[in-house]
């Protein structure tokens, strides 16, 4: 057996948060407790000083193979503490079922959106994808759903890129389409909203109860804080429907003065993710990795627990994988995550350095990951730990 001893568990479905141990038994959680007895011939671990909260779910990022400049799943994953990851639309239903062997083989829990474009998000770098809602296959997106959705399925949602330049003259139309799909097929609906055709308000008008908007936080056009300096009613409507916010950041999804001004008046993220890709992991003072977004929302104001829940619990009951995944129910897979508080100066930011609209500040808490645990197995445990 494997206990991890000492730490401070932090287990929002369950309602722990305290110091205890975390005893896994083969794949699964057997027990939480304090004081646990444990033999010699155990794995005992230390975590005296660190969280030990349930397996980090990333719900929006791009990775191999599903995407070309996809990040390294299993190998960035695990060492950010992540141990399921959601594909934000890379792939299509003409190019979804070519992967989808691999991701059957890999340790790590790989599921996505598919793109309401063909090919998905296959042509990035270089060129936009087709999202005129004449050139969907309807019948070849069904038939992926029908193979690959459903309760346990690696499908769980349509996705579409908003952004002016993709759209172009048709607008919100098409997001009226990609909801409509949605309803017909019984599933959600991910919408990008980075630099819109037209005000947030009437793209969130459109949204249903379980749909979600991501890059909640973004100010490239017209975003959640409106000219009166308050969030706009309309996200507060959403919000009472039943619509998710997501906070994926990337690189040029995040606009520190808006999430400020949010964060201030209590407008927090439904999921925190981070829709990094290999052009965009690892990057300062940007998204980074989960670990850095958790930091980075602390930082900002909001407190870990809320944090620990917007990246384990809160997306693995909007993908349905509650009974397998995000927290550390005795009985469960052993999904884990040790993060250890490392006291130190971060610099975060809306840009890439050197961007002259760019606006940072300096964080004093790092969340660094120094164990992960999927399935019972250690599959990232940092040389210090």
């Amino acid at each position: 057996m494997m206990i991890i001893r000492n730490g401070h568990v932090i287990d929002p479905l369950n309602g722990v948060d305290g110091i205890m141990d975390v005893v896994v038994e083969g794949k699964q959680i057997r027990e939480t407790g304090t004081d646990l007895p444990f033999k010699e011939s155990d794995n005992v671990i230390d975590a005296q000083g660190c969280y030990v909260v349930p397996g980090l779910i990333d719900h929006h990022a791009h990775v191999q193979p599903l995407a070309k400049i996809g990040l390294p799943s299993e190998a960035s994953c695990f060492a950010s503490g992540v141990t399921t990851v959601v594909d934000a639309g890379s792939t299509g239903c003409a190019n979804f079922i070519y992967h989808y062997g691999i991701l059957e083989r890999l340790r790590l829990d790989v599921r996505a959106y598919l793109h309401v474009c063909t090919t998905g998000l296959d042509s990035l770098p270089g060129c936009l994808e087709d999202v005129n809602p004449n050139h969907w296959d309807r019948s070849a997106i069904r038939e992926c759903f029908a193979r690959f959705g459903g309760k346990g399925g690696r499908l769980v949602g349509l996705k579409l890129r908003t952004s002016a330049p993709i759209v172009g003259s048709l607008g919100y139309s098409v997001l009226e389409k990609t909801v409509e799909l949605g309803e017909e097929l019984g599933v959600p609906v991910m919408v990008h909203c980075t630099n819109p055709p037209g005000p947030l308000a009437d793209l969130l008008k459109l949204l249903r109860k379980g749909d979600t908007i991501t890059h909640m936080y973004m100010n490239i056009g017209p975003n959640l804080i409106g000219e009166d300096g308050k969030v706009i009613p309309e996200a507060y409507e959403a919000r009472e429907r039943g619509v998710y916010f997501e906070a994926a950041d990337a690189r040029a999804h995040f606009g520190l003065p808006v999430a400020r001004e949010a964060i201030k008046q209590g407008f927090l993220p439904d999921f925190i993710a981070t829709d990094t890709t290999k052009l965009s992991m690892n990057l300062r003072p940007t998204a980074f990795n989960m670990a850095m977004q958790i930091s980075k929302y602390v930082a900002l104001g909001i407190d870990l627990v809320t944090a620990i829940t917007c990246s384990t619990v809160n997306p693995a009951r909007e993908l349905g994988i509650l009974d397998i995944a995000g927290s550390l129910t005795a009985g469960h897979p052993a999904d884990i995550a040790v993060l250890r508080p490392v006291d130190m100066d971060t610099v975060h930011g809306d840009r890439p350095y050197g961007a002259k609209d760019q606006h940072t500040f300096v964080g004093h808490r790092l969340y660094q990951p120094v164990l992960t645990v999927k399935a019972g197995e250690m599959v990232f445990r940092d040389m210090t730990f």
